[in-house]
């Protein structure tokens, strides 16, 4: 995983969401390094039991297109952090898809026509195949973010790789406090209305953000530690709800 991190990484500055897919399949052994991965992945809250099926365009349902060759459906056990864990998990496949030179997309809305897999609920998928066009971005240029001072307070160098971390219709639901070398983590809060639609990709979103933030501590050559424990010590901030911090 360690060299396979570093290639992660390095994805993270020219990834870009893959909405149209050349119809044809992947190669058996194409499939078989990407399953052999997701078996690999690290997640953010170990005790949460999780699964990552491969599925088809049959296998899916909703807002998805029938020309989508492939999809990976991560299934989970519903625990404190579940969704922050999903978003942490899958990113690292979304990442190692284009490490590939392979599109992919996340998929809020789709569903499966199987719900439940060994005891685990179904939570998210990632739609993915040969892009049509470039799946890569030419430059940072072509991202759409908010500037680092509107995500954070004294900004950390690790943090311009999660800046650029996909969220949907790019609500980039994070913000964080720097304190040394200790970060501090915070969702958006959301209104009622909201909260009804959102609630669920605004935490797996914040997993995804948490995957940027492991990384870019990876290619710093530095331990990650999460803690799902709010501080006592945690500033407040308006807006935004402390989630747990980062050493």
């Amino acid at each position: 995983m360690e060299q396979n991190a570093l290639q992660l990484y390095e994805s993270i500055f020219k990834r870009k969401s893959t909405r149209k897919y050349q119809p044809e399949s992947l190669s058996p052994d194409q499939l078989s390094s990407i399953t052999a991965f997701a078996a690999e992945m690290k997640p953010l809250h170990p005790q949460i039991r999780t699964k990552i099926e491969l599925a088809g365009a049959v296998d899916v349902k909703g807002m998805v297109s029938a020309k989508t060759p492939h999809y990976l459906l991560l299934y989970s056990e519903k625990k404190e952090g579940y969704l922050q864990n999903a978003g942490f998990l899958l990113q690292q496949a979304d990442l190692f898809l284009s490490s590939l030179g392979l599109g992919s997309c996340w998929l809020g809305m789709a569903k499966t026509t199987a719900p439940a897999k060994d005891g685990l609920a179904y939570v998210i998928m990632l739609a993915f195949g040969k892009a049509q066009g470039n799946p890569h971005r030419e430059s940072l240029s072509e991202f759409s973010r908010r500037p680092l001072s509107e995500i954070a307070k004294s900004a950390d160098e690790r943090l311009e790789a999660v800046r650029l971390a996909p969220s949907a219709t790019n609500s980039q639901p994070w913000y964080f406090v720097c304190e040394g070398e200790r970060i501090f983590v915070y969702r958006k809060k959301l209104g009622v209305l909201k909260a009804a639609m959102s609630a669920t990709m605004n935490r797996i979103e914040m997993g995804i953000a948490l995957c940027h933030l492991w990384l870019a501590d990876k290619h710093r050559g530095q331990a990650f530690s999460f803690s799902a424990d709010v501080p006592g010590d945690a500033p407040e901030v308006d807006g935004y709800r402390c989630i747990g911090s980062v050493n």
